[in-house]
């Protein structure tokens, strides 16, 4: 969201050294900028989620959990028409270069039947990445279908039992278990101790 001033705004010099980075600085260039503004982009909303009163979303999003960095990666998402009308819709795809949608456009959707979109997703950093496809249908209920990326921990080993051995009354004995992640990116720990007992304690429960 772009702010515009009535008139000529200075930002005195103590307070510009100090000053965050303007938010549309830390959002990612969509692709449309660079081309002939899109209509359907700029001046419709876009709120419905998974279904409307003519089409529904089939996932009603995409999840890419986990990836590898200059590795390509595809899901499918389907366009189902519900509605008892043949009926024509305006797809409005990905924006940003990480997601690149494809899908072949009939002129006019049967009842019953879907256009079937291609999500490519290709990584070039170890971050989440955020995108989502649109949908422009006869009056003001448009769908939009949201496209997450992220890092997940595909690699943690916790084992299902842990033994341990006989110990005289009084004593202590503990088990360590690491946990390791071949992500370079950190990630956020919390154990749950689901049936408490006092003579076990868990540490650290967060990390």
């Amino acid at each position: 969201m772009e702010l515009a001033f009535s008139g000529p705004h200075i930002v005195p010099e103590p307070l510009r050294r100090g000053t965050p980075l303007p938010l549309n600085q830390l959002v990612e260039e969509s692709r449309s900028r660079a081309n002939i503004p899109n209509h359907l982009l700029e001046s419709k909303i876009y709120t419905k989620v998974k279904t409307n009163s003519l089409i529904q979303a089939e996932p009603s999003m995409l999840h890419f959990s986990g990836f590898e960095l200059g590795k390509d990666y595809l899901k499918s998402l389907k366009l189902i028409n519900i509605s008892s009308e043949v009926m024509n819709i305006h797809i409005i795809p990905t924006q940003t270069k990480h997601f690149q949608t494809t899908y072949t456009k009939k002129y006019r959707l049967i009842p019953g039947l879907a256009y079937t979109l291609k999500v490519q997703f290709c990584p070039d950093e170890w971050r989440y990445f955020y995108d989502c496809v649109r949908v422009h249908c006869k009056g003001e209920e448009n769908l939009l279908i949201p496209v997450h990326a992220y890092p997940v921990i595909d690699d943690l080993r916790i084992p299902p039992h842990i033994n341990l051995p006989a110990v005289p009354l009084g004593q202590s004995v503990s088990r360590a278990i690491p946990l390791r992640c071949s992500c370079p990116i950190d990630f956020e720990v919390q154990v749950y101790v689901i049936q408490p007992h006092e003579a076990f304690s868990i540490h650290p429960l967060a990390g």
